[in-house]
C-alpha cells in the first residue's frame, strides 16, 4: 500500500477479491490520467463508475471500470449536471472524481445538487481561485514575496496583464508573447505569437470570441509538473518532473523525475495558500537561468499522474487518504518522500473495447 496512509481494511470482499468499500464516479474516462486513477481507486477497494462523451469503443478504460455510463457533455450544463447526479443516486455513490478542467468546473459549482455524493477534490473557493490564472498569479506572487531570501531568488511569477488593458503599439514592443484564456484548460485557446502580423489576426479574431484572456512574455525553458498532496492538517508531499515531450495541449510523454527541495517546499507554501486539499499539479517554466516561473495551479489529477505513480508515490491513493474513502482510513501524508528519480516515457498499446 505504500507508506503514506494507513490502511483500515474492513469486512467484505468482491468477487474480484478487492474490498466492498462504496463506488466512486470517474468523469472523462478518455482523459490521460484515467488508467492511473482508476487502477489506484480498484485498489483502494473502490466499485469504479466511469463516465465520458464518447462510446465505450472508443475508450480503453471502459474495459477497466466495473460499470461504464456515457453522459452529456459539459456544455449541456443542466443536463449534464443531472446525468452526474442520477447517476451518483443510482450507484449510491460516495465520491465523484472529475479528471477534467471543464467538468470540474461545471461540477464545483454544484456540489449541492449532488449531495449526498461529495466531490473528491478540494473546496470549493480553492478550485474557483486555481482555475482563475489571474487570482492564483497574483496569490502566488504574495506567496513567494513572505519567502525567505534565499528560496525567492529561485521562484518567480510572470508578469500578466488583462488583454483589454493593454493598447497594440504595446503588445508589439513586448514579443513574443502568450495570449491564453483567464479560464484557459490544458492549453486550449492559447496563442503563441512572435511577429507582428501574427498579432494582428489573433487580436481580430479574438474580438469577436468574447473571452476574457491574459497575456504574458514568452519565456524560454523546459515545463515542469509538480503533483502535490495536501491532508487536513497541512502536511504536504510534492513529486516534481521536467517534460521533455509533449502533447499539444500539454500532456507530457517523456520525462524526468527529480527531487528540489526548494521547489517541493515552495509548492507546500503554495498549496497552504490556495487551501489545498488531496492532490493538485502545478505547472512550472524552468527558465535558462535556474529559475522556476510559475505558470498555474491545476486543482485536479494531471494527466503525468501515473508517472508519480511509477516513480514511486501513489498520488491517487493518497488522495483517497485524505478523504477516507475506499480502504482508507483519513489519514496524514507521511513527510518522507519515497520517490526515486528516473526517466520514464508512455507507451500506447491496443486494446479490443469490443467484439463485432
Amino acid at each position: 500500500m505504500g507508506r503514506h496512509a494507513e490502511m483500515n481494511e474492513k469486512e467484505g470482499r468482491n468477487p474480484d477479491g478487492r474490498y466492498g468499500m462504496g463506488t466512486v464516479i470517474v468523469t472523462a474516462i478518455g482523459s490521460f490520467s484515467a488508467g492511473a486513477v482508476i487502477k489506484s481507486c480498484k485498489e483502494a477497494g473502490l466499485r469504479v463508475v466511469g463516465t465520458d462523451i464518447y462510446p465505450a469503443e472508443y475508450l480503453p478504460e471502459s474495459r477497466e471500470v466495473d460499470r461504464f455510463v456515457r453522459v452529456p457533455r459539459f456544455d449541456a450544463g443542466a443536463a449534464y449536471v443531472e446525468a452526474i447526479r442520477m447517476l451518483a443516486e443510482e450507484e449510491q455513490a460516495e465520491g465523484l472524481l472529475p479528471l477534467t478542467d471543464a467538468e470540474l468546473d461545471v461540477l464545483n459549482g454544484n456540489r449541492a445538487a449532488l449531495s449526498p455524493a461529495k466531490l473528491w477534490t478540494s473546496p470549493e473557493r480553492a478550485v474557483e481561485t486555481a482555475r482563475d490564472k489571474k487570482k492564483s498569479t497574483e496569490l502566488a506572487e504574495q506567496v513567494f514575496c513572505e519567502l525567505d531570501p534565499a528560496l525567492r531568488k529561485r521562484v518567480c511569477t510572470i508578469p500578466t496583464k488583462r488583454l483589454v488593458d493593454c493598447p497594440p503599439d504595446m503588445l508589439e514592443r513586448g514579443l513574443p508573447l502568450i495570449l491564453k484564456p483567464i479560464d484557459g484548460r490544458s492549453s486550449q485557446g492559447l496563442y503563441r505569437i512572435n511577429e507582428t502580423q501574427e498579432l494582428k489576426t489573433v487580436l481580430a479574431a479574438l474580438k469577436e470570441s468574447g473571452i476574457s484572456y491574459l497575456v504574458q512574455p514568452l519565456l524560454k525553458g523546459r515545463v515542469v509538473c509538480v503533483d502535490t498532496v495536501r491532508d487536513r492538517l497541512g502536511g504536504t508531499i510534492s513529486i516534481p518532473r521536467e517534460e521533455f515531450l509533449r502533447t499539444h495541449n500539454g500532456a507530457g510523454l517523456s520525462v524526468r523525475v527529480f527531487r528540489d527541495e526548494v521547489l517541493e517546499r515552495v509548492c507546500g507554501r503554495l498549496s497552504e495558500a490556495f487551501g489545498i486539499l488531496g492532490t493538485v499539479n502545478y505547472e512550472w517554466i524552468h527558465a535558462e537561468d535556474g529559475r522556476y516561473f510559475f505558470l498555474e495551479c491545476n486543482p485536479r489529477f494531471s494527466g503525468g499522474t501515473g508517472f508519480s505513480r511509477t516513480a514511486g508515490f501513489d498520488v491517487v491513493k493518497a488522495h483517497l487518504s485524505v478523504f477516507g474513502a475506499g480502504n482508507f482510513a483519513e489519514s496524514r501524508v507521511e513527510p518522507e518522500n519515497p520517490v526515486k528519480e528516473m526517466w520514464i516515457a508512455k507507451k500506447y498499446i491496443e486494446v479490443i473495447t469490443n467484439r463485432c
